[in-house]
């Protein structure tokens, strides 16, 4: 695989992730990360593996009428995405209740799975 092709695999495995999102599809999502997964919403503390990923992506899909991402932008280089987006939540169906600017980062294996999932916010909007 060349070096383009394996960005242009790891930035389509991302958006398919981010999609499942907006379908609120916990095994959409998970289908994407690695076995390993590391998650770091900042500023949380680390979860480690899909047991633990997905109590916490089941639990936050859970609570969501609707979730739509966003995408500003999305690029990669080597094994490395940068997402640029407007994460927005409805949470009681009343509209977007909460609307997030976040960068996300994430790091994709050369299975073609995300293994490190980074999360930056402003916390206190």
């Amino acid at each position: 695989m060349t070096e383009a092709e394996k960005v242009a695999r790891n930035v389509a495995v991302v958006r398919q992730f981010i999609d499942a999102w907006g379908a609120i599809d916990v095994d959409a999502a998970m289908a994407c990360l690695s076995d390993d997964i590391e998650y770091i919403n900042q500023p949380l503390e680390p979860v480690c593996g899909q047991k633990d990923v997905r109590q916490i992506v089941d639990g936050i899909m859970k609570l969501s009428n609707r979730v739509h991402w966003e995408l500003r932008n999305c690029f990669g280089r080597g094994n490395v995405v940068v997402s640029e987006r407007l994460d927005c939540w409805d949470f009681d169906g009343n509209g977007w209740g909460l609307k997030l600017p976040c960068i996300g980062m994430f790091d994709v294996n050369e299975a073609g799975k995300i293994c490190g999932w980074r999360d930056y916010f402003d916390n206190k909007m």
